[in-house]
């Protein structure tokens, strides 16, 4: 039986690459970077694939926690080094590769996620048969019916993007294909005797009445709910979802039923319909899809609007009212958006009343003056028309003050400063000030959450006395323009030592060639500032290989990485394959999950990947409001850009911007959100919570 602290999984590990390919010393003048990026992403893309593989060994043997650390912060790493190497390649297929390499990490966490999930879900289902609950039984079976189906896209996906990769990068991932595969098959023959002792299949049939349907003109259709056996689910109160609504319906002696479909998000002309029959959570009785064609027509609805106050500066409360009507019926569930000029402040969408109503802080990208709000229903040939209202306001200059400050080291001249509004010395945030020492060139920088910058420059004057000069000057904004100097006395400080040093003599790893072309913040020789001229003779593994950096420029921006947290704390994992005898007793002493956890592990395994999205959302919007102070009424799109100016690093930013999206197409979208969507949302919400409780 195989552990995450030893035994036969890590036993059959795959061993990280060797390059053991040996090249004579070239002049630094004769060698190319694409040669040197050539043999670099090599290198990387076999240790990534490598990873790859011992995460599908780990998870074959059940070792769920060993299988998501493999591609952790070390994988990360190694993706961020090879996206950068991919664009210096000779080989367009590196940039392919990368984004496979990318695909592939996020499909096998997910995957690793629900056959741990789908594991645990069989040792309840087998306790509950045990102990003669059927009714419990029922409900298990159905919620592992949904995950094995997550784990067959999930396996298939997954496949996808290792094949693409060993067609772009020739390295071999036939075994740990054939450890997803055999994962895969396992559990899809166990489920397949689940379904046959506990669970019926049903057959749902649907057809439109009527030949057309619009928002005011609903269109009536029918349909029949049979079982496998050939009976009928009579006289029942059933629920079916159509698109992304779900309503209840009672069927007849004969499980024939009834509906109304009021478009208002569905694309225009005869449309394909899809709807699904949903069972209740303990039912016996399985879901099954159908669809019916329908011509869709177009409705115009009336759209008002209101605002206040009706002058506002950077910064500023703006409180925006639409209301959207057909008639006298008000029109729920369609977007609003809210935009000043050119810029889209808020989106949202309409309530049961269908009003939508926003508060939105003024942000710097308006440009001052008289300027119209916009509110407008944003949809395009669908069965609510696209309309807008518009209702002016007054935008105000307000006035900044910057500050700067500047002093040599020996990394060049370190700048820092700040940008400020005069009136209340509140913090400008996310805004561009252009950094110029003498007469050279300028440096763009970005104010963070407190309104401050901070970088270092290159010193062209040989520590001379120079003037830094710092200015924020934005043509299309409300906020006015500032300037700042310092002067820089003349200095003595040594600089970096050259590359190619004494001090590089100990690079003698493929991880530190990489860092220094990169600029990794592990290795601090690396930081070329704004440029740095020469080369350096560098030792690479297998002891034969040298390579050359040349004469060139490079400026690499290091990212902040925030600190990758796996799931909430799992359960004793067995470290068995087997699904055949699980150990009860390995889900009994597991301590409560989360609230966040139950809610969207309810609505995950039910399908109902709309209300998993937009719990995500909820959970995100939660801890960034209380941990940037962001306005609790700031819109999904207003979160993402508020974080950004509260500075928010780069990755976490994506893992909003994922979360975000997803919640956009649950709330917008006239179909559901896809399962893999669903749970990216969601892993990403589970980062974005541990760390915000940390």
């Amino acid at each position: 039986m195989g552990t995450d602290d030893g035994g036969p999984a890590l036993n059959r590990q795959v061993e990280t690459p060797a390059d053991n390919n040996e090249t004579q010393q070239k002049n630094p003048d004769s060698v190319s970077n694409g040669e040197y990026s050539d043999e670099t992403a090599g290198w990387l893309a076999r240790t990534m694939g490598g990873q790859l593989e011992n995460s599908s060994i780990a998870l074959s043997n059940a070792q769920y926690d060993r299988a998501r650390s493999v591609l952790g912060d070390d994988y990360d790493k190694r993706l961020e080094q090879y996206v950068e190497v991919a664009g210096d390649t000779s080989s367009e297929t590196d940039d392919t590769a990368a984004k496979e390499f990318e695909a592939a990490r996020e499909n096998q966490r997910n995957l690793t996620n629900e056959v741990q999930r789908y594991r645990q879900q069989y040792a309840a289902y087998q306790t509950a048969r045990e102990r003669g609950n059927e009714r419990e039984a029922r409900t298990t079976a159905r919620a592992m019916e949904r995950t094995a189906s997550n784990i067959s896209d999930r396996s298939n996906e997954l496949n996808q993007n290792l094949d693409r990769i060993e067609n772009t990068t020739s390295i071999d991932l036939s075994s740990g294909q054939a450890e997803i595969n055999e994962t895969t098959a396992n559990i899809t023959a166990t489920q397949a005797v689940i379904r046959e002792e506990t669970l019926v299949g049903t057959t749902l049939t649907v057809r439109s009445i009527d030949s057309t349907a619009s928002f005011s003109d609903s269109g009536t259709v029918a349909g029949q709910i049979q079982t496998e056996n050939g009976s009928v689910i009579a006289d029942e109160a059933v629920e079916l979802r159509i698109e992304n609504r779900t309503r209840t319906v009672q069927t007849d002696s004969s499980g024939v039923f009834e509906t109304q479909y009021r478009p208002r998000s569905a694309r225009l002309g005869s449309q394909s319909i899809s709807i699904e029959y949903v069972p209740e959570t303990d039912s016996v009785y399985l879901s099954d899809n159908a669809t019916f064609v329908i011509t869709v027509q177009q409705v115009a609805p009336d759209l008002t609007s209101e605002i206040a106050p009706d002058s506002v500066g950077y910064g500023d409360r703006l409180n925006a009212t639409a209301s959207v009507t057909v008639a006298s019926d008000d029109v729920d569930a369609v977007p609003v958006e809210f935009a000043i000029g050119e810029s889209i402040v808020a989106r949202t969408t309409t309530g049961p009343n269908g009003t939508a109503t926003e508060t939105i802080r003024l942000p710097a990208t308006v440009n001052d003056g008289e300027r119209q709000v916009i509110a407008r229903v944003p949809y395009e040939d669908r069965a609510i028309a696209g309309v807008q209202s518009e209702t002016p306001v007054v935008v105000v200059e307000t006035r900044t003050n910057l500050s700067v400050n500047a002093s040599r080291t020996d990394d060049g001249v370190l700048v820092s400063g700040k940008l400020q509004t005069v009136a209340e010395e509140g913090p400008v945030v996310g805004r561009p000030v252009r950094l110029q020492i003498g007469a050279s060139g300028t440096q763009r920088v970005e104010t963070n959450r407190n309104g401050s910058f901070q970088t270092v420059l290159e010193d062209p004057q040989n520590n001379e006395s120079v003037t830094v000069t710092a200015t924020y000057d934005e043509p299309r904004a409300n906020l006015g323009n500032a300037t700042a100097t310092a002067t820089l006395a003349a200095g003595s400080g040594s600089g970096d030592p050259p590359v190619g040093s004494d001090s590089d003599t100990d690079l003698s790893t493929i991880d530190k060639l990489v860092a220094i072309l990169l600029g990794s913040n592990e290795n601090p020789v690396a930081a070329f500032g704004n440029g740095a001229i020469g080369y350096t003779w560098l030792p690479v593994l297998g002891g034969g290989v040298a390579l050359a950096v040349v004469g060139a420029a490079w400026f690499v921006v290091s990212r902040v990485r925030q600190s990758r947290e796996m799931d909430s704390p799992d359960p004793a994992e067995t470290g068995d394959a087997s699904l055949t005898d699980p150990d009860p007793s390995a889900t009994s002493s597991d301590e409560p999950m989360p609230t966040f956890e139950d809610r969207v592990g309810m609505y995950l395994d039910s399908g109902n990947y709309d209300a998993a999205a937009m719990e995500a959302y909820t959970t995100v919007h939660d801890v960034l409001a209380v941990e940037n102070g962001i306005d609790e009424g700031a819109t999904h799109w207003e979160l993402l850009q508020r974080s950004q100016e509260h500075g928010v690093p780069e990755e976490r930013i994506a893992d909003i911007e994922t979360v975000v999206e997803t919640f956009e197409t649950a709330a917008f979208a006239p179909t559901s959100v896809e399962p893999s969507r669903a749970e990216a949302a969601v892993e990403r919400a589970r980062k974005i919570k541990s760390n915000g409780n940390h």
